[in-house]
């Protein structure tokens, strides 16, 4: 195993778009994992996503608990032999596309399946966010 140097982290984050979010429950209980896709800016140094869903949805009463969030990131290269892993930790804040528009243009990229930015159907409004990076941490395997 070996640690990623900042420019390590900083590919892997904006060469991917999937990674798994861990908020803390909404009552205390266990951490709330979910996928999620996103996008980096190494550029600005912004990390956005979206999340789906209304005020009562358990995304948004994690965060009405604690904007405190994890996001990792792992990726293999094509010989199956490497694969690097980031983590990120820091605070999800509510944002607008227009100051995170590097960043949603890079999630929009990387995620040829990513919902788009206003509404996935009808009923459910999309919110975007920021996290605000307060430390992360990488390593590369070797298999």
């Amino acid at each position: 195993m070996n640690r990623l140097s900042d420019d390590g982290i900083v590919d892997v984050l904006a060469g991917n778009g999937i990674g798994v979010l861990a908020m803390a429950g909404p009552d205390g209980g266990a951490p709330y994992p979910l996928p999620v896709a996103y996008g980096y800016d190494p550029d600005t140094d912004v990390l956005a996503m979206q999340l789906e869903g209304d005020e009562s949805n358990r995304k948004h009463r994690c965060l009405d608990r604690t904007p405190a969030v994890g996001l990792s990131v792992y990726e293999e290269d094509e010989s199956e032999r490497v694969w690097r892993s980031v983590v990120v930790t820091g605070r999800l804040v509510e944002t607008s596309y227009d100051e995170a528009e590097p960043a949603f243009a890079a999630l929009a990229r990387n995620n040829q399946s990513a919902p788009n930015p206003v509404r996935w159907d009808d009923a459910t409004e999309v919110v975007p966010f920021e996290l605000v990076v307060d430390r992360w941490s990488g390593r590369a395997f070797e298999v």
